[in-house]
């Protein structure tokens, strides 16, 4: 299995990372894993990500609830494994937006930046989310999928991890940051933004950042 290390010190792999790690597995005919991304497929695609269970997934596909999180572990990894996404945001944000003890805002900062580039620029990790991108631009009913996900496991965990009254507010103006750096440099491709440094994204981009995680 590939492993990847981020500056955030979490080691982080694909989505079998979410996968419950117990001996065994429930019963089941072969093929289920299959049918349940599937059945994921489309009841994403009918009633969207926020309103859609593992429940509802399960019983489309014919299967036990319990065997669906024993393979995805969670609607957000089986929408990964659905959209084919190395890793998923969450596991990113987590452990890159914890406050270390000690650590300025501008520090965490750095080291939030930091880590996002170096996530972006593996193109083993980042070229599954850039064709994401590309396809919710390009097709409504993915495109209302992926807003619900980034919505929910992006933006929330951002709130969750900065706290305070107007996490929400501050977790919006990190995103903007964040997808502007996504959008020009990783989706566009523009020029200027794609020869800059690690270190001189963070340096430019950090500042801004640690206004909203103070």
């Amino acid at each position: 299995m590939l492993s990847h290390s981020s500056e955030c010190g979490v080691r982080m792999g694909d989505n079998a990372k979410v996968v419950n790690s117990r001996r065994g597995r429930p019963p089941g005919r072969s093929d289920a894993r299959e049918r349940v991304i599937e059945a994921a497929k489309t009841v994403f695609m009918e009633v969207g990500y926020a309103r859609a269970s593992l429940r509802m997934i399960a019983q489309l596909a014919g299967v036990s609830h319990s065997l669906v999180n024993y393979h995805f572990g969670s609607k957000q990894g089986l929408f990964g494994e659905v959209m084919s996404l190395t890793l998923t945001p969450s596991q990113v944000l987590g452990e890159a937006l914890r406050q270390r003890p000690g650590e300025t805002p501008a520090m965490l900062a750095r080291r939030f930046v930091g880590t996002v580039v170096t996530v972006w620029d593996d193109a083993h990790l980042s070229d599954p989310f850039v064709a994401m991108l590309r396809e919710a631009m390009a097709e409504e009913s993915t495109r209302s999928n992926v807003a619900e996900f980034m919505e929910r496991e992006v933006l929330a965990v951002v709130a969750t991890r900065i706290g305070g009254p107007d996490a929400t507010v501050r977790a919006a103006g990190v995103g903007m940051c964040i997808a502007g750096l996504v959008m020009g440099r990783y989706l566009l491709r523009v020029g200027p933004l794609v020869a800059l440094s690690k270190e001189e994204i963070v340096r430019v981009l950090a500042p801004t950042v640690a206004v909203h995680l103070r």
